[in-house]
């Protein structure tokens, strides 16, 4: 019995590392190995945006979703995954991941609602039939949780009124300064941006915008600095 199950947990191995070596998962240029957790620093109420970076690592084209699982989260913590396609859902459509090219459009979008530390285990699933190909956990936390409120930055602010819309809203908006040159794009469910407007920083402004020129439907607007995406949320547009 006991050398059943030995060649059992070596089948077992085996097949996990195989798994491993057909996909490179990245995250800020840094591998990330199979159940590796990684450490992302976060505020209450400020969105934070992790990417991740895949390869396949094999030679036929491989069908893929991304999914993510709520460990440790808090009521009214929101979150969005783009994978491809971006979804407020916890598991993506497939996307195509071509052999030895490197796959750019994964992140996850998380607005903790408290500064207590929470966790998520993301998963990379075979299409096929949803058999995890990888999966890493991703810690959230705030260094600065046990010093005085009011030594915090303001935080990201962004927000369209009404929403949904109709022709014409009001877009709330607080970038903090050391953000430049910021913009805010407006994208449809394919990530296509159909709008994109200037803003600024270091000051409480508002941005009217204006729909007639779009179609009935969900979109995403994200503030945007330097190439580097802050934050991203929902805009409904019903006329």
């Amino acid at each position: 019995m006991k050398k059943i199950y030995s060649i059992f947990c070596v089948v077992v191995l085996l097949a996990v590392s195989l798994n491993a070596q057909t996909l490179r998962v990245t995250f800020e240029g840094d591998d990330v190995s199979q159940g590796d957790t990684l450490k992302v620093e976060k505020v209450a109420g400020e969105e934070i945006a992790t990417y991740f970076n895949l390869t396949n690592l094999t030679e036929s084209p491989m069908q893929v979703r991304a999914a993510f699982s709520k460990l440790n989260t808090h009521e009214g913590d929101e979150f969005l995954m783009c994978f491809g396609d971006c979804t407020l859902d916890t598991i993506s459509p497939s996307v195509t991941l071509e052999p030895n090219v490197e796959f750019t459009n994964f992140d996850i979008a998380y607005t903790p609602a408290s500064d207590n530390s929470s966790m998520i285990r993301v998963y990379l699933l075979s299409a096929e039939d949803n058999s995890v190909i990888y999966d890493f956990y991703v810690k959230y936390y705030n260094s600065e949780v046990s010093l005085p409120t009011q030594s915090k930055a303001k935080p990201m602010n962004a927000e369209v009124y009404p929403n949904p819309m109709a022709v014409n809203a009001v877009v709330n908006y607080y970038v903090p300064a050391k953000y430049k040159n910021p913009t805010m794009i407006i994208r449809n469910m394919v990530g296509k941006t159909v709008k994109t407007y200037n803003l600024r920083s270091g000051e409480d402004a508002k941005l009217n915008i204006n729909s007639s020129e779009l179609t009935n439907g969900v979109y995403f607007y994200s503030i945007v600095s330097e190439g580097q995406t802050i934050t991203t949320k929902k805009l409904v547009i019903r006329k």
